[in-house]
Protein backbone atom coordinates (compact mmCIF):
# COMPACT_ATOMS: atom_id res chain seq x y z
CA UNK A 1 0.00 0.00 0.00
CA UNK A 2 1.47 2.96 -0.79
CA UNK A 3 1.00 6.15 1.70
CA UNK A 4 0.27 9.19 0.02
CA UNK A 5 -1.18 12.87 1.61
CA UNK A 6 -4.63 13.88 0.76
CA UNK A 7 -5.58 16.89 -1.11
CA UNK A 8 -8.00 18.32 -3.35
CA UNK A 9 -6.13 16.86 -6.00
CA UNK A 10 -6.73 13.02 -4.78
CA UNK A 11 -9.95 11.53 -5.51
CA UNK A 12 -11.02 8.89 -2.58
CA UNK A 13 -13.54 5.90 -3.57
CA UNK A 14 -15.34 3.47 -0.98
CA UNK A 15 -15.54 0.25 -2.67
CA UNK A 16 -18.37 -1.55 -1.53
CA UNK A 17 -19.42 -4.98 -2.74
CA UNK A 18 -23.20 -4.42 -3.64
CA UNK A 19 -26.46 -5.97 -3.79
CA UNK A 20 -29.76 -5.92 -5.60
CA UNK A 21 -31.32 -4.59 -2.68
CA UNK A 22 -31.27 -0.84 -3.10
CA UNK A 23 -31.57 0.02 0.45
CA UNK A 24 -28.38 -1.88 0.93
CA UNK A 25 -26.26 0.98 -0.70
CA UNK A 26 -28.20 3.56 2.19
CA UNK A 27 -25.11 3.07 4.93
CA UNK A 28 -22.56 3.57 2.62
CA UNK A 29 -24.40 6.61 1.48
CA UNK A 30 -23.73 7.97 5.01
CA UNK A 31 -20.64 7.20 4.96
CA UNK A 32 -19.81 9.18 1.42
CA UNK A 33 -21.77 12.09 2.79
CA UNK A 34 -19.40 12.37 6.08
CA UNK A 35 -16.54 11.44 4.07
CA UNK A 36 -17.17 14.22 1.13
CA UNK A 37 -17.26 16.96 4.58
CA UNK A 38 -13.94 16.52 5.68
CA UNK A 39 -12.05 15.76 2.36
CA UNK A 40 -11.28 19.09 -0.24
CA UNK A 41 -11.27 16.11 -3.22
CA UNK A 42 -14.10 14.20 -5.29
CA UNK A 43 -15.04 11.12 -2.89
CA UNK A 44 -17.68 8.46 -4.88
CA UNK A 45 -18.85 5.09 -4.22
CA UNK A 46 -18.22 2.61 -6.40
CA UNK A 47 -19.30 -1.25 -6.19
CA UNK A 48 -18.31 -5.09 -7.21
CA UNK A 49 -21.56 -5.69 -8.61
CA UNK A 50 -25.20 -5.40 -9.09
CA UNK A 51 -24.67 -1.43 -8.16
CA UNK A 52 -23.94 1.52 -10.28
CA UNK A 53 -20.97 2.80 -10.55
CA UNK A 54 -18.84 0.08 -11.01
CA UNK A 55 -14.74 1.04 -10.32
CA UNK A 56 -14.15 1.63 -13.82
CA UNK A 57 -17.10 3.95 -13.72
CA UNK A 58 -16.15 6.22 -10.89
CA UNK A 59 -12.23 6.21 -11.60
CA UNK A 60 -13.03 6.94 -15.03
CA UNK A 61 -15.79 10.31 -13.55
CA UNK A 62 -12.52 11.19 -11.31
CA UNK A 63 -10.10 11.23 -14.19
CA UNK A 64 -12.49 13.61 -15.75
CA UNK A 65 -11.71 15.51 -12.36
CA UNK A 66 -8.52 15.72 -13.07
CA UNK A 67 -7.40 14.12 -9.93
CA UNK A 68 -3.09 13.19 -9.69
CA UNK A 69 -4.22 9.93 -7.60
CA UNK A 70 -7.36 8.22 -6.59
CA UNK A 71 -7.14 6.39 -3.20
CA UNK A 72 -9.17 3.06 -2.91
CA UNK A 73 -10.80 2.47 -0.12
CA UNK A 74 -12.08 -1.20 0.09
CA UNK A 75 -15.60 -0.85 2.46
CA UNK A 76 -15.31 -4.89 3.06
CA UNK A 77 -15.20 -6.10 7.09
CA UNK A 78 -13.08 -9.52 5.74
CA UNK A 79 -10.90 -9.52 3.45
CA UNK A 80 -11.52 -12.42 0.93
CA UNK A 81 -11.54 -12.97 -2.93
CA UNK A 82 -13.04 -9.81 -3.62
CA UNK A 83 -10.17 -8.00 -2.15
CA UNK A 84 -7.99 -10.24 -3.20
CA UNK A 85 -8.24 -10.89 -6.75
CA UNK A 86 -10.48 -9.17 -7.90
CA UNK A 87 -9.87 -5.93 -6.56
CA UNK A 88 -6.33 -6.06 -7.87
CA UNK A 89 -7.39 -6.83 -11.12
CA UNK A 90 -9.47 -3.60 -11.32
CA UNK A 91 -7.00 -1.42 -10.23
CA UNK A 92 -3.73 -3.24 -13.07
CA UNK A 93 -6.97 -2.46 -15.28
CA UNK A 94 -7.91 0.97 -14.50
CA UNK A 95 -4.22 2.02 -13.94
CA UNK A 96 -3.33 1.18 -18.04
CA UNK A 97 -6.12 3.27 -19.01
CA UNK A 98 -5.33 5.87 -16.80
CA UNK A 99 -1.57 5.87 -16.45
CA UNK A 100 -1.21 9.34 -15.56
CA UNK A 101 -2.63 9.07 -12.32
CA UNK A 102 -1.53 7.26 -9.37
CA UNK A 103 -4.59 4.71 -8.27
CA UNK A 104 -3.60 2.85 -5.01
CA UNK A 105 -5.63 1.09 -2.01
CA UNK A 106 -6.22 0.69 1.18
CA UNK A 107 -6.20 -2.26 3.14
CA UNK A 108 -10.17 -3.31 3.62
CA UNK A 109 -11.94 -1.19 6.47
CA UNK A 110 -12.68 -4.69 8.51
CA UNK A 111 -8.69 -4.90 9.42
CA UNK A 112 -8.30 -1.77 11.05
CA UNK A 113 -8.12 -1.55 14.78
CA UNK A 114 -9.99 1.72 14.88
CA UNK A 115 -12.98 -0.35 13.06
CA UNK A 116 -12.49 -3.40 14.90
CA UNK A 117 -12.59 -1.48 18.45
CA UNK A 118 -15.57 0.41 17.30
CA UNK A 119 -17.69 -2.79 16.50
CA UNK A 120 -16.56 -4.82 19.97
CA UNK A 121 -18.07 -1.15 21.63
CA UNK A 122 -20.87 -1.29 20.01
CA UNK A 123 -21.33 -4.89 20.72
CA UNK A 124 -21.00 -4.09 24.28
CA UNK A 125 -23.37 -1.31 24.49
CA UNK A 126 -26.93 -1.13 25.79
CA UNK A 127 -29.75 -1.61 22.98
Amino acid sequence: MVRMDLNEKTGLILFAHGSRDPQWRLPFEAILRQTQAHHQGPVALAFLECMEPDLAGAIADMASKHVESIRVIPVFLAVGSHVRQDLPRLINQAQEEHPGINIYTTTAIGEQPDIQRAIAMFALSEP
